[in-house]
């Protein structure tokens, strides 16, 4: 949310504050922590916006031109090595977080680096292969853009889509507030990028596509009309916009507003401010909604209080009516509830689809490896072939987790119907991560590349020999004067065919230990990540379980609470002048806070899909 809240966001804070009065006045502290946790949400300063694709496609370039400042490492070899976090800060900061050496079982550390080493630590050059351990590089820096809360993401390239390190930064998508899919214009889409921007759009429905380096290709515009289609084909509905980084670094240098506007960026950052309005959006209903619930809530008790008072003769009845109410609610606390029942069967599929999903990836994984390695020698490629089957295997593993968010939310959503609340989307931001980084953790036995062709030149030699001496025994057993030269071109010829044999016999020897060391590397994946996979699933179930059973809690407590007000005035009886004035006080401060909340969603209907624009995007 930007950090200036809206009037809508300051008209939710407080409407929320004062049903948190009410609520602690009503004895309903589940109530007001539940509120108090939803301020929070509207209290949050940041929104992430991921910077995803594949290497040297302009990712760095694009962030650095965003905000007019070379903030990440730009290098003619692949440059970003780690996930690179830029985020506002009044003084240029930065800071690298590090994992923990393999085995200790820490948490990692954080400490600050000087600015201009950024790309020592981020870059692939300056950190090859990521020996310093790192997690992620944090950039702070005094930009309007990022004023409003804004975190962008630089994520890695290296190795392409489906490497381990990109799959990884990937893996946080789902708490992201949006995603920018960068691809320049020297090329339509390939099949790889259309497969992940697939999956991405599973993990997060915010997404752009980002046509960059449009100053280095005049047919541009084709090469998006080309991508725009390829999208449409594969039923994957995307925005697009084209940008130029060296056009936007011309304008903000000279500060020229016309050359700012052809290089596309106040698009782009329109595109952004519009992310950044959404989200507050975003929260503010789902404020809304948990003001709407809690004030239903308390509202139950006011009101069986008022209609017990002024209507005793009808008192059993509104009793009864209650009663069976109550009895509803603790109903659900049973086991064999339906919403329970739902949950159960909808994780119990979840877990099945997902491990036969994760089995039938890897199994075709494992056939297009085997394919490989019988078109190649294993000896000569294995440490190439390695790092494609283990990018392989961390793309599909991604695309696996991405199946599991997509039902888990299905799910959730089933089961908020069947409450008859719309709190599913809140109820499912439960954070898991894929798998994908376990695949640097697995070892591949690869002994066999090592081995030398030993005794070939022995089989070569036997089998020359062993025609020489058959030629010369027959000749001589045949009484034919044939030159011994003869005999030893035979034995060549054989020795030759017999190297080519033994050759033949120990590359088939190899790429059969090749293929037993793949089989090996899926069996690992197919338990680790299977492994990791069912943990996530049983996590997620408890979270939305405990969630559920959370507001079965305060049902029953307000169905109580409806009982007991009922059955008190029944009791206390029309003469109770006070009790009265209470009640009519308090169904007023409650009125009072429905039209307030009332009046916030009847603003959210009206101004929802129009689009918001926040900054001009000028260069600075």
């Amino acid at each position: 949310m930007p950090a200036t809240p809206s009037a809508a966001a300051k008209h939710a804070l407080e409407t929320l504050d004062m049903t948190v009065k009410g609520a602690r006045a009503y004895d309903r502290e589940d109530l007001a922590d539940r509120l108090r946790a939803a301020r929070r949400l509207l209290e949050a300063a940041t929104v992430t916006v991921h910077v995803v694709g594949e290497f040297k496609q302009g990712k760095s370039s694009l962030v650095n031109a965003l905000l007019t400042a070379p903030v990440c490492p730009v290098d003619d070899d692949i440059a970003t090595a780690v996930p690179t976090e830029v985020r506002y800060a009044a003084e240029l900061a930065a800071s690298a977080s590090f994992e923990s050496a393999p085995g200790s079982g820490g948490p990692g550390w954080t400490e600050a680096i000087s600015p201009s080493d950024i790309a020592a630590y981020a870059s692939e050059s300056g950190n090859p292969g990521n020996t310093r351990r790192l997690r992620s590089v944090t950039v702070g820096i005094s930009r309007q853009l990022l004023s409003t809360g804004l975190v962008l993401i630089d994520t890695p390239g290296v190795g392409g889509l489906g490497s381990t390190a990109n799959a990884t930064a990937m893996s946080s998508l789902p708490q992201s507030h949006a995603v920018l899919f960068v691809t320049d214009a020297s090329q339509e889409l390939t099949a790889a990028e259309l497969r992940f921007l697939r999956t991405v759009r599973e993990l997060c429905p915010t997404l752009l596509l980002v046509l960059t380096k449009t100053d280095l290709y005049p047919q541009w515009q084709r090469i998006l009309d080309l991508d725009q289609g390829h999208l449409r084909r594969k039923g994957i509905t995307v925005d697009a916009v084209a940008v130029s980084s060296e056009i936007r670094a011309l304008a903000a240098k000279d500060a020229d507003q016309e050359l700012n506007n052809e290089s596309g960026f106040p698009e782009l950052v329109r595109r952004i401010n519009d992310v950044l309005a959404g989200s507050e959006r975003i929260a503010v209903d789902s404020v809304v909604t948990h003001l709407g619930s809690a004030l239903g809530q308390m509202e139950v008790a006011a009101t069986a209080r008022r209609d017990a008072l002024l209507d005793p003769e009808n008192a059993a009845e509104l009793v009864a009516t209650l009663t069976a109410a109550k009895e509803s609610a603790d109903a659900l606390r049973e086991r064999s509830s339906k919403w329970q029942l739902l949950l159960n069967d909808g994780f119990a599929d979840i877990a099945s689809d997902v491990d036969f999903d994760l089995r039938d990836r890897a199994r075709r994984a494992m056939h297009e490896a085997e394919a490989a390695i019988d078109e190649g020698d294993p000896a000569k490629n294995w440490e190439e072939f390695e790092q494609w089957f283990r990018q392989r295997l961390a793309g599909e593993a991604l695309e696996n987790y991405a199946l599991f968010v997509r039902r888990a939310k299905e799910v959730a959503n089933t089961v908020g119907e069947h409450f008859d609340l719309a709190e599913s989307e809140i109820v499912t931001a439960r954070e898991v991560s894929a798998p994908v980084e376990l695949l640097d953790t697995f070892t591949v036995d690869s002994a066999f590349v090592e081995k030398k062709a030993k005794g070939a030149g022995m089989a070569a030699f036997q089998k020359a020999y062993g025609g020489f001496l058959m030629f010369t025994m027959l000749t001589h057993m045949a009484a034919l004067a044939i030159p011994a030269p003869f005999g030893l071109i035979t034995g060549a010829l054989m020795g030759r065919a017999g190297l080519k044999d033994e050759r033949r016999r120990q590359l088939e020897k190899r790429r059969s230990e090749a293929k037993a060391a793949v089989r090996r590397f899926v069996d690992e994946f197919q338990m680790q990540v299977g492994k990791d996979s069912r943990d996530a699933i049983r996590h997620v179930q408890r979270e939305l379980r405990t969630a559920w059973t959370e507001r079965v809690s305060e049902l029953q407590r307000s169905a109580a609470a409806g009982l007991a007000a009922a059955q008190e005035s029944a009791r206390t009886g029309e003469s109770d002048v006070g009790a009265r004035e209470r009640i009519a006080n308090d169904l007023a401060s409650l009125a009072m806070l429905r039209a307030r909340l009332d009046d916030l969603a009847g603003h959210l209907e009206r101004v929802r899909g129009e689009p918001v624009t926040a900054g001009e995007g000028a260069p600075r």
